[in-house]
């Protein structure tokens, strides 16, 4: 992919992220008006765009590319699990912060800035592949990601968080607006719904919100950090320089000329190089783990993608 493109699109990423740091600072926005526009963007605006990605055109998108795309999403995840866990052991992080890095390096920002980037670059071709990501993530992050936060949380100060959560509060925060809008739109695609004009356009126009709104939420985010902080931390350098650009180099050089489709595999590439996720801080919050450095992670590594991932796509 040119170079240019990818660099373009994130500066325009950048400008909606700026955006949302002036309108916080200057007291535009406040953190209560900041929590409310989140959860829309979590619950009504990101699914919407997942729906309308289908409802388009999508005649391009054949079995072949959903078979391939499957198949990395799934290497995908098995990747991002094993990384977290190497990444843990070769960063050397403080004992209570090993569990954190693990939960860094397995759970990027796939809803929030992934869905977005993708869309930018690929259309709506690329948020359909993406919703496969996402339905996977939604299930994972509630297991596997909640028992790594309550890990986190016995390493940081011994609290107990060895209690079984019941499987109806694992189902009911599995089943949320994310999941069901991506199995909702693998269905339409599936079965060749047709779908209302008036649906379509309103799915299109309140999805497309999507994209500056969340990019302005990360930009309060960036306004709330104390970056003088972040720059010393040289730990967190050194995940970047390995997650964010020698993993997803490594793997687009390494897979280049394996038959997978081009968009189907820039999508894969430009997902494993997306920043920290969000929503790791609030699982470290709920369980009593060091949330503070989840979200210096988040800001951080959400500033350095508007570097790596042009980078990262001049291999494409």
């Amino acid at each position: 992919m040119d170079i240019g493109v990818i660099l373009g699109q994130m500066l325009v990423l950048f400008a909606m992220m700026l955006t949302g740091t002036i309108v916080y600072k200057k007291k535009w926005l406040t953190e209560e008006g900041a929590n409310c526009v989140s959860k829309l963007v979590v619950n009504v605006f990101n699914p919407l765009l997942v729906v309308s990605g289908v409802l388009g055109d999508t005649d391009a998108i054949s079995a072949d590319k959903i078979v391939g795309n499957v198949k990395l999403v799934f290497l995908y995840y098995a990747i991002a699990i094993v990384v977290g866990i190497v990444l843990a052991r070769v960063l050397h992080p403080p004992k209570h912060l090993k569990s954190i890095y693990t939960l860094m390096a397995t759970f990027s920002n796939l809803g929030f800035m992934g869905i977005p980037v993708a869309k930018s670059l690929y259309g709506d071709e690329g948020v359909v592949y993406v919703s496969f990501y996402v339905l996977i993530y939604n299930i994972l992050v509630y297991t596997y990601g909640m028992s790594l936060a309550r890990r986190a949380a016995r390493e940081k100060n011994g609290i107990s968080t060895n209690e079984k959560v019941p499987l109806s509060t694992s189902l009911m925060r599995i089943m949320n607006p994310g999941v069901v809008a991506a199995v909702l739109a693998l269905v339409i695609f599936a079965v060749k719904i047709n779908v209302a004009a008036p649906v379509i356009s309103l799915c299109d126009y309140m999805g497309n919100a999507t994209i500056p709104l969340s990019m302005i939420m990360i930009g309060v985010s960036i306004a709330k950090a104390d970056l003088k902080t972040y720059v010393k931390d040289l730990r967190m350098y050194a995940f970047i320089l390995l997650r964010m650009l020698a993993l997803p180099i490594g793997l687009a050089i390494g897979m280049r000329g394996l038959g997978f489709d081009r968009v189907v595999f820039g999508v894969f590439i430009i997902e494993m190089a997306m920043p920290i996720g969000s929503v790791i801080g609030l699982f470290a919050k709920e369980c009593g783990a060091d949330d503070d450095y989840c979200m210096k992670g988040t800001v951080f590594s959400a500033l350095a993608s508007i570097v790596t991932i042009p980078i990262v796509g001049m291999f494409l």
